[in-house]
């Protein structure tokens, strides 16, 4: 049986459609032994293409990657390469691989991936960044809008006489310059994603100023929509029908999908799980249907999905389910066959006659200047650095699958013609390569991390009060914590202000998170992992001593690659003088678990931190830790002193140790042998600030009888590790320097077995389960030196006042209302 396909003369559209003559019960083939050719089947060609496709953006993307290009990019140009413009071109292998018959299940396929995928990103949109969005994304976001639609269309409509007829007798200028002057939310929210910037400052600005113009976007289509339904309509009736069915639809999805959707995911749905299977196929289904009601009422499929998805709530576990079970396979998989058969139809030969094209590629060029120009003024309006602005306005700037689908949709509806299309595709695709690695070139989050000032607890003012961020990951890292906090002896004289932030991975959402913990949460709904770490800080908080120590508790939602961006700039904003995070590898008493993307996390916060920073071992059994205040398991604390900043920094957290009355320190000085000390290959551990410093613990708590200095001489790196060894056993917590990159014969040969550079060479000798056993080490980072500067320079640059980047930096999220400030 064979099918035809009803010829259309209209041969500039952008698929043209011709007789097509073939038969459909050719799916499955007997294979090549049996004389079959598989590719003149169905199915073994699909399969071709749908690897050809996957394998070849991943390859292209593979090569682009490095040179700063979002995968988007990648997959325009795999449509291309195998287009009519290069590969194309050969007439067998478009009639092998491609040919009419076979791109019908490709579009098919990709047009329901687009209709998940608009689903999916709806209900990971937030809305209640609408509620507060702030002054700055208002602002820019507007700026970015208003100045491009006002030069597009005022071209246009300034000069239409001087376009061409097709373009004035149809509203496809129109749509492009309202397209392309409002920003996309998903599109923005993905390439921050990719260029690792999503929970930076300039980020969440984007975020925010995006969303803003996306949903005025959303709205004016299904305006625009609506209009020209009605205009079309041949009698009033007809368009009060169409009226009502929409606002029925909409209806339908706020009063009766939104409360049964929330009834699933809070009453079906057990806390802490995704969605049921049945549940979760419901959900598809909805979107499907979604999608198939507004294109039957002539609003476009692309609308209802994402209206849909808009009214659901996001997170856990609707989003998370979302994300695990589309976003992972499905749309991973078929999605890019969306955008590459988008470049696939990208012809270069239509683009003869610049006459056709050129006008339209003026009013691209229009809308791109202007919202850069708007954003960029903007930006220097609300007082951001120059470079920020422009790194902002390119990110504005970034197109993706969303400009793609409407393009598309022009193609079809022959709106736009094959050289329109063409030149549309191949625009969107040069402005994102060229937008993507400028801004990595520009922005570095990074940098403003850099704190003009010492926040160290070595440099701290004696009795001053001692700002702490207290990174936790789950409920398992809270005793321990407390146990580190009040052995730290919080008083009067030296209060701690102690910043709690609960840290998880984005899931489920587009928009990371970070905010202080709201309290009150209504009494129907269980308590979440935040509430509960939080209640134990504040429980801490209410058994001390009142006026001791006080808690601010964080939540923050963002990927791992980039959460240290949310603690670096927390910690600089509460100008705090350590962070303390928990080791990457967690002991259940039987097992020991390890997580990678918490050791590349914190190996990041080592790296950026505008602080000190210790990370905390915890060896405890479970069963044995406590949060009481009045009893701590650390009862015998040692520390490690061989020289250096980040061991003079241990030893200072160690004196705080000191004041605690059910607590005993011992310092233990290792150091070299004279005759090996003056040796002239020796590296000299000792300097003027270690003897000072030593010298004024031992004078400060001679008469302290909890207190107990130890001196020890060795040779080399294996005396110290059996002076160690001796004694690590005897000690509930061992409080050591990480000694990054500090090379010396007091540890030499013991980095040959490293496995934990984060930890350094002595905390990862401690580390290992066959040396300190059940020990607790705390490992702990000074401020990182400023590069090429030393250590005196260093002093004399800090007291210039000249880098002052913890005022001008830091205080920029107190000063626009993204963290509180710190108590005083």
């Amino acid at each position: 049986m064979s099918l035809t396909v009803p010829a259309v003369v209209n041969l500039t559209a952008v698929k043209p459609l011709k007789t097509a003559c073939y038969d459909n019960n050719l799916v499955n083939s007997q294979g090549i032994f049996l004389g079959d050719k598989p590719l003149k089947f169905a199915l073994p060609l699909l399969l071709l293409e749908v690897s050809m496709i996957f394998f070849l953006t991943h390859a292209v993307h593979y090569l682009l990657k490095h040179l700063g290009q979002c995968r988007i990019v990648s997959q325009m140009l795999t449509g291309i390469l195998l287009g009519p413009s290069v590969l194309g071109q050969c007439v067998e292998f478009r009639k092998t691989v491609f040919p009419e018959r076979a791109t019908y299940i490709l579009e098919n396929l990709s047009l329901i991936s687009l209709i998940l995928f608009l689903f999916s990103c709806g209900i990971k949109t937030d809305l209640g960044l609408l509620k507060k969005p702030g002054r700055r994304a208002i602002i820019i976001g507007a700026a970015g809008a208003i100045l491009p639609s006002i030069l597009s269309l005022g071209l246009f409509y300034g000069f239409n006489h001087a376009f061409p007829k097709d373009l004035r007798q149809s509203t496809l200028v129109f749509d492009l310059a309202t397209r392309l002057s409002l920003s996309s939310f998903p599109v923005i929210a993905e390439a921050l994603s990719e260029l690792h910037l999503l929970n930076t400052e300039l980020g969440r600005i984007a975020m925010s100023a995006s969303l803003i113009t996306d949903v005025c976007s959303w709205f004016l289509l299904a305006a625009f929509l609506a209009s020209t339904l009605i205009i079309k309509a041949s009698n009033p009736t007809t368009a009060v029908e169409i009226v009502i069915s929409f606002l029925a639809f909409t209806l339908f999805i706020v009063l009766i999908g939104r409360p049964v959707t929330i009834w699933i995911t809070k009453k079906r749905t057990p806390a802490g799980e995704l969605l049921g299977e049945g549940y979760f196929i419901g959900m598809l289904m909805a979107a499907l249907l979604a999608a198939l009601v507004t294109e039957m009422i002539g609003f476009k499929y692309i609308l209802g999905p994402f209206m849909l998805g808009l009214a659901l709530p996001g997170g856990m576990p609707l989003g998370v389910t979302m994300t695990e079970r589309l976003d992972s396979f499905f749309t991973a998989m078929y999605l890019p066959v969306y955008v590459v058969l988008a470049g696939y139809r990208t012809d270069f030969k239509e683009l003869k006659s610049f006459s056709g094209w050129g006008v339209l590629e003026l009013v691209v060029v229009l809308c791109c200047v202007g919202k850069m120009v708007g954003s960029v003024a903007g930006s220097l309006y609300v007082e951001m650095p120059m470079r920020d602005a422009i790194s902002l306005g390119l990110i504005l700037n970034i197109k993706g699958i969303i400009e793609i689908a409407f393009i598309s949709n022009w193609g079809d509806s022959e709106k736009a013609t094959a050289a329109h299309y063409s030149a549309l595709t191949a625009s969107m695709m040069f402005i994102t390569a060229f937008c993507s690695p400028l801004i990595k070139l520009l922005y570095n989050p990074s940098t403003r991390f850099v704190a003009g000032k010492r926040r160290t607890i070595e440099h701290a003012k004696p009795n001053s009060e001692l700002r702490v961020v207290a990174c936790l990951h789950s409920e398992d890292h809270v005793a321990p914590l407390l146990d580190l906090l009040e052995a730290s002896h919080p008083s009067r004289d030296s209060p701690i202000s102690l910043t709690v932030l609960h840290l998880t991975e984005l899931a489920g959402r587009s928009a990371p998170v970070l905010r202080p913990h709201k309290c009150g949460r209504c009494n129907s709904s269980p308590p979440s992992a935040s509430d509960r770490i939080a209640n134990a800080f504040r429980y801490f908080e209410q058994q001390s001593v009142p006026g001791t120590i006080s808690v601010h508790p964080f939540v923050s939602a963002a990927p791992y690659a980039t959460m240290h961006n949310d603690v670096c700039g927390l910690a600089l904003s509460r100008k705090a003088r350590i962070i303390l995070l928990p080791f990457h590898k967690h002991s259940d008493g039987a097992h020991e678990a390890a997580s990678h993307a918490v050791r590349e996390f914190n190996s990041s916060v080592l790296r950026f931190a505008p602080c000190s920073v210790a990370i905390l071992v915890d060896r405890t059994l479970p069963s044995g830790t406590t949060c009481a205040h009045t009893n701590s398991l650390l009862q015998r604390v040692a520390v490690f002193f061989l020289g250096g900043p980040d061991d003079r920094e241990a030893l200072a957290y160690a004196s705080r140790i000191t004041g605690c009355s059910d607590i005993s320190l011992t310092a233990v000085r290792i150091s070299l042998r004279e005759d090996e000390s003056d040796a002239p290959s020796a590296t000299k551990d000792v300097n003027a600030h270690d003897e000072a410093m030593i010298e004024e613990f031992r004078l400060r708590h001679i008469d302290n009888e909890r207190v107990v200095y130890i001196e020890k001489t060795v040779a080399d790196g294996e005396g110290t590790a059996a002076v160690i060894r001796s004694i690590c056993e005897k000690f509930d917590l061992l409080i050591v320097g990480r000694r990054k990159g500090k090379e010396s014969l007091l540890t030499s040969g013991l980095s040959d077995w490293s496995e934990c550079p984060e930890l350094g060479v002595i905390g990862d000798m401690l580390a290992t389960t066959d040396f300190g056993g059940k020990v607790s080490i705390l490992v702990v980072q000074q401020q990182k030196r400023m590069e090429g500067v030393g250590e005196g320079e260093e002093e004399r640059f800090l007291r210039s006042g000249v880098g002052g980047g913890d005022v001008r930096r830091g205080g920029e999220e107190m000063k626009n209302g993204l963290i509180p400030p710190p108590t005083s």
